[in-house]
Protein backbone atom coordinates (compact mmCIF):
# COMPACT_ATOMS: atom_id res chain seq x y z
CA UNK A 1 0.00 0.00 0.00
CA UNK A 2 1.45 3.45 -0.91
CA UNK A 3 2.80 5.38 2.08
CA UNK A 4 0.27 8.22 1.78
CA UNK A 5 -2.69 5.85 1.36
CA UNK A 6 -1.50 3.77 4.31
CA UNK A 7 -1.30 6.91 6.43
CA UNK A 8 -4.85 7.91 5.53
CA UNK A 9 -6.09 4.39 6.29
CA UNK A 10 -4.46 4.42 9.74
CA UNK A 11 -6.09 7.78 10.46
CA UNK A 12 -9.47 6.34 9.50
CA UNK A 13 -8.93 3.40 11.81
CA UNK A 14 -8.17 5.79 14.65
CA UNK A 15 -11.51 7.50 14.01
CA UNK A 16 -13.52 4.29 14.47
CA UNK A 17 -15.11 4.27 17.95
CA UNK A 18 -14.43 1.21 20.05
CA UNK A 19 -16.32 -0.47 22.89
CA UNK A 20 -13.65 -3.20 23.26
CA UNK A 21 -16.20 -5.86 22.34
CA UNK A 22 -16.14 -8.66 19.76
CA UNK A 23 -15.26 -7.25 16.35
CA UNK A 24 -16.37 -9.00 13.15
CA UNK A 25 -14.72 -7.88 9.92
CA UNK A 26 -16.01 -8.94 6.49
CA UNK A 27 -13.97 -8.48 3.32
CA UNK A 28 -15.48 -8.94 -0.13
CA UNK A 29 -13.37 -10.76 -2.71
CA UNK A 30 -11.34 -8.90 -5.33
CA UNK A 31 -12.60 -8.22 -8.85
CA UNK A 32 -12.93 -11.37 -10.95
CA UNK A 33 -14.13 -11.74 -14.52
CA UNK A 34 -17.81 -12.23 -13.70
CA UNK A 35 -17.91 -8.78 -12.10
CA UNK A 36 -17.32 -7.24 -15.54
CA UNK A 37 -20.08 -9.04 -17.42
CA UNK A 38 -22.49 -6.08 -17.27
CA UNK A 39 -19.73 -3.69 -18.32
CA UNK A 40 -19.19 -5.73 -21.49
CA UNK A 41 -22.81 -6.66 -22.25
CA UNK A 42 -22.87 -4.41 -25.35
CA UNK A 43 -19.47 -5.57 -26.60
CA UNK A 44 -19.29 -8.58 -28.96
CA UNK A 45 -17.89 -11.57 -27.10
CA UNK A 46 -15.07 -11.98 -29.61
CA UNK A 47 -13.73 -8.67 -28.30
CA UNK A 48 -13.93 -9.60 -24.63
CA UNK A 49 -10.66 -10.03 -22.70
CA UNK A 50 -10.23 -13.69 -21.80
CA UNK A 51 -11.12 -13.13 -18.15
CA UNK A 52 -14.48 -11.38 -18.69
CA UNK A 53 -17.38 -13.49 -17.43
CA UNK A 54 -15.09 -16.03 -15.72
CA UNK A 55 -15.71 -16.16 -11.98
CA UNK A 56 -12.42 -18.02 -11.51
CA UNK A 57 -10.27 -15.52 -13.43
CA UNK A 58 -8.91 -12.53 -11.55
CA UNK A 59 -8.81 -9.32 -13.56
CA UNK A 60 -5.76 -7.02 -13.78
CA UNK A 61 -7.55 -4.65 -11.42
CA UNK A 62 -8.36 -7.57 -9.14
CA UNK A 63 -4.67 -8.47 -8.87
CA UNK A 64 -3.93 -4.92 -7.74
CA UNK A 65 -6.79 -5.11 -5.26
CA UNK A 66 -5.46 -8.34 -3.76
CA UNK A 67 -2.02 -6.81 -3.31
CA UNK A 68 -3.53 -3.73 -1.65
CA UNK A 69 -5.85 -5.83 0.50
CA UNK A 70 -2.92 -7.93 1.72
CA UNK A 71 -1.26 -4.78 3.01
CA UNK A 72 -4.52 -3.47 4.42
CA UNK A 73 -5.25 -6.63 6.37
CA UNK A 74 -1.80 -6.54 7.91
CA UNK A 75 -2.99 -3.46 9.76
CA UNK A 76 -5.15 -5.72 11.92
CA UNK A 77 -4.58 -8.64 14.26
CA UNK A 78 -7.19 -11.35 13.83
CA UNK A 79 -7.85 -14.09 16.35
CA UNK A 80 -9.76 -16.23 13.86
CA UNK A 81 -10.39 -16.22 10.11
CA UNK A 82 -13.20 -17.92 8.18
CA UNK A 83 -13.59 -17.99 4.42
CA UNK A 84 -16.18 -18.81 1.78
CA UNK A 85 -15.35 -22.11 0.03
CA UNK A 86 -15.39 -20.31 -3.33
CA UNK A 87 -12.09 -19.89 -5.19
CA UNK A 88 -12.19 -16.09 -5.59
CA UNK A 89 -12.59 -15.57 -1.83
CA UNK A 90 -9.78 -17.95 -0.99
CA UNK A 91 -7.50 -16.29 -3.52
CA UNK A 92 -8.26 -12.84 -2.16
CA UNK A 93 -6.90 -13.63 1.31
CA UNK A 94 -4.38 -16.33 0.39
CA UNK A 95 -1.39 -13.93 0.02
CA UNK A 96 -2.28 -12.45 3.42
CA UNK A 97 -2.40 -15.91 4.99
CA UNK A 98 0.92 -16.80 3.36
CA UNK A 99 2.66 -13.63 4.52
CA UNK A 100 1.35 -13.82 8.09
CA UNK A 101 1.49 -17.63 8.42
CA UNK A 102 -2.15 -17.91 9.40
CA UNK A 103 -4.93 -20.31 8.46
CA UNK A 104 -8.61 -19.88 7.65
CA UNK A 105 -11.51 -22.23 8.34
CA UNK A 106 -13.91 -22.84 5.45
CA UNK A 107 -17.51 -21.88 6.25
CA UNK A 108 -19.88 -23.06 3.47
CA UNK A 109 -22.53 -20.59 4.67
CA UNK A 110 -20.36 -17.72 3.39
CA UNK A 111 -20.77 -18.80 -0.24
CA UNK A 112 -22.56 -16.43 -2.63
CA UNK A 113 -26.23 -16.63 -3.66
CA UNK A 114 -28.64 -14.72 -5.88
CA UNK A 115 -29.84 -11.49 -4.30
CA UNK A 116 -33.48 -11.97 -5.32
CA UNK A 117 -34.11 -13.94 -2.12
CA UNK A 118 -32.91 -11.22 0.28
CA UNK A 119 -36.14 -9.15 0.51
CA UNK A 120 -37.96 -12.30 1.62
CA UNK A 121 -35.64 -12.59 4.63
CA UNK A 122 -37.28 -9.63 6.33
CA UNK A 123 -40.79 -9.50 4.85
CA UNK A 124 -43.50 -12.04 5.53
CA UNK A 125 -43.42 -15.60 6.80
CA UNK A 126 -41.13 -18.24 5.32
CA UNK A 127 -41.48 -22.03 5.47
CA UNK A 128 -39.21 -23.98 7.78
CA UNK A 129 -35.70 -24.46 6.35
CA UNK A 130 -34.41 -27.84 5.29
CA UNK A 131 -33.06 -29.88 8.19
CA UNK A 132 -29.73 -30.55 6.50
CA UNK A 133 -28.57 -27.48 4.59
CA UNK A 134 -24.96 -28.56 4.09
CA UNK A 135 -25.71 -31.54 1.87
CA UNK A 136 -24.09 -30.37 -1.37
CA UNK A 137 -20.82 -31.54 -2.86
CA UNK A 138 -17.88 -31.98 -0.52
CA UNK A 139 -15.71 -28.89 -0.33
CA UNK A 140 -12.54 -29.43 -2.31
CA UNK A 141 -9.22 -27.75 -1.62
CA UNK A 142 -6.18 -27.90 -3.91
CA UNK A 143 -3.12 -29.51 -2.32
CA UNK A 144 -1.19 -26.25 -2.39
CA UNK A 145 -3.91 -24.52 -0.31
CA UNK A 146 -4.37 -27.17 2.36
CA UNK A 147 -1.73 -25.63 4.61
CA UNK A 148 -3.72 -22.39 4.68
CA UNK A 149 -7.37 -23.54 4.66
CA UNK A 150 -9.12 -26.28 6.63
CA UNK A 151 -12.68 -27.60 6.78
CA UNK A 152 -14.93 -26.96 9.76
CA UNK A 153 -16.14 -30.16 11.42
CA UNK A 154 -19.72 -30.55 10.24
CA UNK A 155 -19.13 -28.05 7.44
CA UNK A 156 -17.37 -30.30 4.95
CA UNK A 157 -20.11 -29.96 2.33
CA UNK A 158 -21.44 -27.03 0.32
CA UNK A 159 -24.77 -25.38 1.04
CA UNK A 160 -27.60 -26.82 -1.04
CA UNK A 161 -30.67 -24.58 -0.92
CA UNK A 162 -34.00 -25.21 -2.63
CA UNK A 163 -34.06 -24.45 -6.38
CA UNK A 164 -34.78 -20.93 -7.67
CA UNK A 165 -38.25 -22.01 -8.77
CA UNK A 166 -39.25 -22.40 -5.10
CA UNK A 167 -38.32 -18.90 -3.97
CA UNK A 168 -39.88 -19.00 -0.46
CA UNK A 169 -38.13 -22.27 0.43
CA UNK A 170 -34.86 -21.11 -1.12
CA UNK A 171 -35.05 -17.86 0.86
CA UNK A 172 -35.73 -19.82 4.05
CA UNK A 173 -32.76 -22.13 3.47
CA UNK A 174 -30.32 -19.32 2.71
CA UNK A 175 -31.56 -17.20 5.60
CA UNK A 176 -31.03 -20.16 7.94
CA UNK A 177 -27.49 -20.57 6.61
CA UNK A 178 -26.72 -16.92 7.37
CA UNK A 179 -28.29 -17.26 10.80
CA UNK A 180 -25.90 -20.14 11.39
CA UNK A 181 -22.98 -17.79 10.72
CA UNK A 182 -24.32 -15.40 13.36
CA UNK A 183 -24.85 -18.30 15.77
CA UNK A 184 -21.31 -19.59 15.23
CA UNK A 185 -19.89 -16.13 15.89
CA UNK A 186 -21.88 -15.72 19.08
CA UNK A 187 -21.24 -19.24 20.40
CA UNK A 188 -17.52 -19.19 19.72
CA UNK A 189 -16.62 -15.58 20.37
CA UNK A 190 -19.57 -13.65 21.84
CA UNK A 191 -18.74 -11.61 24.92
CA UNK A 192 -15.01 -11.57 24.13
CA UNK A 193 -12.72 -8.88 22.77
CA UNK A 194 -11.56 -11.02 19.85
CA UNK A 195 -11.29 -9.85 16.25
CA UNK A 196 -12.72 -12.15 13.58
CA UNK A 197 -12.23 -11.90 9.81
CA UNK A 198 -14.75 -13.33 7.33
CA UNK A 199 -13.88 -13.52 3.63
CA UNK A 200 -16.94 -13.58 1.40
CA UNK A 201 -19.00 -12.00 -1.36
CA UNK A 202 -21.11 -8.99 -2.21
CA UNK A 203 -24.66 -10.25 -1.74
CA UNK A 204 -23.70 -12.59 1.09
CA UNK A 205 -21.90 -9.77 2.88
CA UNK A 206 -24.80 -7.34 2.53
CA UNK A 207 -27.38 -9.83 3.75
CA UNK A 208 -25.22 -11.02 6.64
CA UNK A 209 -24.72 -7.44 7.80
CA UNK A 210 -28.49 -7.00 7.88
CA UNK A 211 -28.83 -10.25 9.84
CA UNK A 212 -26.30 -9.12 12.43
CA UNK A 213 -27.48 -5.55 12.93
CA UNK A 214 -30.80 -4.50 14.47
CA UNK A 215 -32.95 -3.02 11.71
CA UNK A 216 -32.79 0.47 13.20
CA UNK A 217 -28.99 0.35 12.77
CA UNK A 218 -28.95 -0.61 9.10
CA UNK A 219 -27.11 1.91 6.93
CA UNK A 220 -29.29 3.62 4.34
CA UNK A 221 -27.46 1.82 1.54
CA UNK A 222 -25.36 -1.31 1.79
CA UNK A 223 -23.04 -1.77 -1.16
CA UNK A 224 -19.72 -3.51 -0.68
CA UNK A 225 -16.98 -2.74 -3.19
CA UNK A 226 -14.44 -5.37 -4.18
CA UNK A 227 -12.03 -5.89 -1.24
CA UNK A 228 -14.11 -3.42 0.78
CA UNK A 229 -14.39 -4.21 4.50
CA UNK A 230 -17.26 -3.75 6.89
CA UNK A 231 -16.90 -4.22 10.62
CA UNK A 232 -19.40 -4.55 13.44
CA UNK A 233 -18.68 -4.52 17.15
CA UNK A 234 -20.59 -6.23 19.92
CA UNK A 235 -22.02 -3.90 22.55
CA UNK A 236 -22.44 -4.72 26.26
CA UNK A 237 -26.11 -5.59 25.69
CA UNK A 238 -25.14 -8.27 23.14
CA UNK A 239 -26.32 -6.36 20.07
CA UNK A 240 -23.96 -5.16 17.34
CA UNK A 241 -23.18 -1.71 16.02
CA UNK A 242 -21.73 -0.88 12.62
CA UNK A 243 -18.26 0.60 12.93
CA UNK A 244 -16.98 0.53 9.36
CA UNK A 245 -18.32 0.13 5.82
CA UNK A 246 -16.07 -0.03 2.74
CA UNK A 247 -13.08 0.86 4.94
CA UNK A 248 -14.72 4.10 6.11
CA UNK A 249 -15.72 4.76 9.72
CA UNK A 250 -19.43 4.25 10.22
CA UNK A 251 -19.73 7.77 11.60
CA UNK A 252 -19.41 8.82 7.94
CA UNK A 253 -22.15 6.38 6.87
CA UNK A 254 -25.71 7.72 6.87
CA UNK A 255 -28.02 5.46 8.84
CA UNK A 256 -31.42 4.41 7.53
CA UNK A 257 -34.40 6.45 8.75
Amino acid sequence: MPRIAAGIFICLLAAIPSEAGLKVYYIRHAEFGHNLRKQYENVPKEHWPSYVGDSNAVTPKGKEQIEAATGKLKGYKFDFIACSPIYRCRQTILPYLCDTRQTAEIWPELAEFNGEVVPSFFNGTLPAPAKNLLRGDRVGLPDDEKQFFFLRPGGEHLLKAAPKEDLPQRASDIKAALQNVVTLLRQRFGGTEKSILLSGHGTNGRALLQMILPKNRWPEKISIVNTGIWMVEELPDGTFALRMLNDRPAIEVKAAK
